[in-house]
């Protein structure tokens, strides 16, 4: 059974229009929370988005795909994870801070100065009110 908690809800004005409201912060009618990995009792990490579409764009298909490869082939470095997947290294790592700094994986110290990369969330759900925030 995973734990579900809620870690952000933004507030502002709702954008006017799909295209603004692409790029615009998360409105007080967004929420975003994630489902940990692991059983009951471990801490659940914010996971944080500027906008939807920056979201969108962080989780597109290639970093799924490389969400998955951490999770699967639990890499001991970046090195290693940039041998598994093909990547640059220094584009993956440029990624992998991205991912920390949204909460979905974490970065801890391997053997020496190398990082691993480990995955901190299972799921992440959007919920989106679509009449929260309007005035009308």
């Amino acid at each position: 059974m995973s734990t579900t908690a809620v870690t952000r809800e933004a507030s502002g004005p709702l954008a006017q229009g799909a295209a603004a409201a692409a790029h615009a912060p998360l409105d007080e009618g967004t929420k975003v929370w994630s489902e940990k990995v692991g059983g009951p009792g471990r801490v659940v990490p914010a996971v944080k988005f500027r906008s939807l579409e920056a979201g969108a764009k962080l989780l597109s298909p290639k970093n799924r795909i490389l969400l998955r490869t951490i999770a699967e082939r639990k890499p001991q470095s970046v090195t290693a994870l940039a041998a598994m997947t093909g990547r640059a290294e220094q584009n993956l790592l440029r990624t992998l801070n991205k991912l920390a700094a949204a909460g979905i994986i974490r970065m801890h110290r391997g053997d020496g100065r190398a990082r691993k990369p480990v995955l901190a969330v299972r799921k992440i759900h959007v919920e989106i009110d679509l009449l929260k925030g309007w005035a009308g």
